[in-house]
């Protein structure tokens, strides 16, 4: 996967009001009529105190014993969410609303694999349940089984064929199954449909509009791009994914000065993401402002464990002041790194004016060497 982030509409979904005992269903006792008046409050502590009561006499009811391990669910309570749960399935083997939970529970840890099981189970249960099949296509998706994220996506739509997150989702799975970042056009001119089909639906839908100029910036319709990403930026300013591929764009086009804002917003959203700091700093680099350019790679190198575009971009710093052991050691922690088992960055660094001078120095050329077959000459 590239460090390109994946795309896509998430929402948790809370099912367990498929219960034929939900919240809104009363009558049949009144301390549990009034733990659910408090479930509806959102007073679950509370909650879970007049459920104890009612379970006292009642220690096999599978509703109340549900709601209690609601209430633990929804107070983050994972572990004696869990074990309420399970008392739930051994009362009842398919009390769907406890599948739904159980499988939430674990996306809200981002624990997407173990998350598919249960939605698995939920959709046996009610297989036409398009939140079910669409949160477990996203599980997919996070779990980088795009194949069968959009399988789900395509069966979400299918089902509903005015599902605009369906057709969002569908078009970022399809990209991201061939990573962005080396798509074919056929791939990534399929996501630009499904995204054109999300936003003919929700013509405010922000995150489409920003999916879809991702998509455009890499198949270099830059044009059309810039558009949608300034248009979804401004939808959601606190979108830095938008802000992100701005700055990449103008940075395409060198427009520098700009470009740097865009990134300074990206990185104002959010601080943690290697590679912002690191376009940011190869913009810089493209400024000379070599200092400031240094400055975001070794924050980079803070914030990832893949350092070797890192180490190559502070190689062509040192080259760039002609300081030959830094940038020679940099090279070579590049490609401790592993960078150059891809050998197409030779060819760029015969080709990369930092380097012009250096082209028949004989350390230069041993340095080549050495990278290339892993000894020194």
């Amino acid at each position: 996967m590239s460090i390109t982030n994946k795309y896509f509409y998430i929402s948790v979904i809370l099912l367990c009001f498929y219960n034929a005992n939900a919240k809104g269903n009363k009558g049949n006792d009144p301390v549990l009529d009034f733990a659910k008046q408090q479930i509806e409050q959102k007073f679950y502590l509370p909650a879970i105190s007049t459920l104890n009561t009612f379970l006292e006499s009642n220690p096999k009811d599978r509703d109340a014993t549900y709601w209690k391990a609601y209430c633990y669910y929804k107070t983050d309570n994972f572990l004696a969410a869990e074990e309420n749960y399970a008392l739930v399935l051994k009362l009842d083997p398919k009390y769907l609303a406890a599948y739904v939970d159980m499988a939430n529970m674990r996306v809200k840890q981002k624990k997407f694999n173990e998350a598919i099981p249960y939605f698995n189970t939920a959709i046996s249960l009610k297989d036409s349940v398009i939140d079910l099949i669409n949160s477990r296509g996203m599980c997919y998706y996070y779990a980088d089984k795009f194949e069968l994220a959009i399988k789900d996506f395509k069966r979400v739509i299918q089902l509903d064929p005015n599902n605009y997150l369906a057709y969002n989702n569908k078009g970022s799975a399809g990209y991201n199954n061939q990573n962005i970042a080396s798509a074919s056009i056929i791939d990534l001119r399929t996501a630009e449909k499904d995204f054109n089909k999300s936003i003919e639906l929700k013509p405010d839908f922000e995150l489409a509009y920003r999916n879809r100029g991702i998509v455009r910036y890499h198949m270099d319709s830059l044009v059309a791009a810039y558009k949608d990403l300034l248009y979804a930026s401004q939808l959601d300013p606190k979108d830095e994914n938008a802000h992100y591929y701005l700055g990449k764009l103008l940075d395409k086009q060198k427009n520098y000065p700009v470009a740097i804002q865009f990134f300074d917003n990206a990185i104002k959203l959010v601080n943690y993401k290697a590679e912002f700091y690191m376009d940011r700093g190869n913009c810089k680099l493209n400024m000379d402002n070599f200092k400031g350019a240094r400055k975001d790679f070794y924050q980079a190198l803070q914030l990832t464990n893949e350092k070797g575009l890192i180490y190559y971009y502070i190689a062509r710093i040192e080259a760039a002041e002609a300081n030959k052991s830094e940038c020679f050691q940099a090279l070579r922690d590049a490609k401790k790194a592993g960078l150059f088992n891809d050998v197409r960055y030779f060819t760029y660094i015969y080709k990369d004016l930092y380097y012009a001078a250096w082209l028949k120095d004989k350390e230069f050329n041993d340095l080549m060497k050495e990278l290339k077959f892993g000894k020194k000459f």
